[in-house]
């Protein structure tokens, strides 16, 4: 048996690195505002998904669809109806659609992970337990930007419009939620960084490596984050959690030690995809940490 993967530019995925493994990459639609118009993504359409399946099928004896979570995008249900034509015309499953729960590097790194399993089935299971492992964080100077697009629900968007609060935000299977607000943009950078060094330790000592994966506009505030984690990101007293709203994989967060963060192999720089690019704003930051050991977070749906 063999195992072709495909997932979408929601992923990250460097060109180089997609290629390298054999995965496909589906682009999300996107196009930059142009003045007082802002700018919008739509998803790929069924067809565009049923081609790619299609082509990925002549290579090997079944595909697995991974794509980013169903509450940020109405992907994984293209996907399920591209899926169903290309099953139909085989007459038997080549095609298994997998809602990742997550994007971004995670997402990512889901699929290089299910790119080594020679099934579906196994492929799956691969990309659900690297989806559980990881933790997706991020900063955005405006939360405008994903409050149009509806990614955001009306309390959280309210919080982003206190002077100078800054959220910071975390994918979830069940769509972007906050983890704890902070006033200022320095002291929100500093503690986005100490949370993921809190992440990256509670890794050290176990068997494997911990993973990072830094998400921004340049070089140059990748750089910047990647050595606040590495160095613990001792950061300004913040905010507390946001509140009720916050659930057990959150709270989880905000109890990690503020120092030590450390990962077991070397940080990756991946510019966000055009379409996050949209949805975040610009001088956005995010951060993807991936532990050694699960952490029992919610795992990827299975579609079809």
């Amino acid at each position: 048996m063999s195992l072709a993967v495909v997932t979408d530019s929601s992923s990250c995925l460097p060109a180089d690195l997609a290629r390298a493994r054999g995965i496909g990459v589906v682009p999300l639609h996107a196009t930059t505002g142009d003045g007082d118009r802002p700018g919008s993504t739509s998803r790929p359409s069924p067809d565009e998904l049923a081609h790619a399946y299609a082509h990925a099928a002549r290579g090997a004896d079944e595909v697995l669809a991974l794509h980013l979570a169903a509450s940020l995008s109405g992907t994984a249900d293209a996907a399920t109806r591209a899926a169903e034509k290309i099953n139909q015309a085989l007459g038997r499953r080549v095609v298994t659609v997998l809602d990742s729960g997550t994007t971004g590097g995670a997402l990512g790194q889901a699929a290089i992970a299910a790119s080594g399993a020679d099934t579906a089935a196994d492929g799956v299971e691969r990309a659900r337990d690297l989806v559980s492992r990881s933790a997706v964080l991020f900063l955005v100077d405006d939360l405008a930007h994903l409050r149009r697009g509806g990614r955001l629900d009306r309390r959280t968007a309210l919080l982003g419009g206190a002077l100078g609060v800054r959220p910071i935000l975390r994918v979830t299977a069940d769509g972007i939620r906050p983890v704890e607000a902070v006033r200022g943009a320095k002291r929100a950078r500093a503690r986005l960084a100490e949370l993921a060094a809190g992440l990256a330790s509670q890794g050290a000592g176990a068997i494997g490596q911990t993973g990072l994966i830094i998400h921004a506009d340049d070089g140059t505030a990748a750089r910047a984050l990647i050595d606040a984690i590495a160095a613990g990101a001792p950061g300004e007293e913040p905010h507390g959690p946001t509140g009720a709203d916050a659930t057990a994989a959150e709270a989880e967060l905000q109890a990690a030690p503020p120092a030590g963060g450390r990962t077991d192999e070397p940080a990756r720089f991946w510019p966000f995809d055009p379409a996050l690019s949209v949805h975040v704003g610009p001088g956005a930051l995010g951060c993807v940490i991936i532990s050694p050991g699960s952490r029992g977070t919610t795992g990827p749906a299975m579609r079809t």
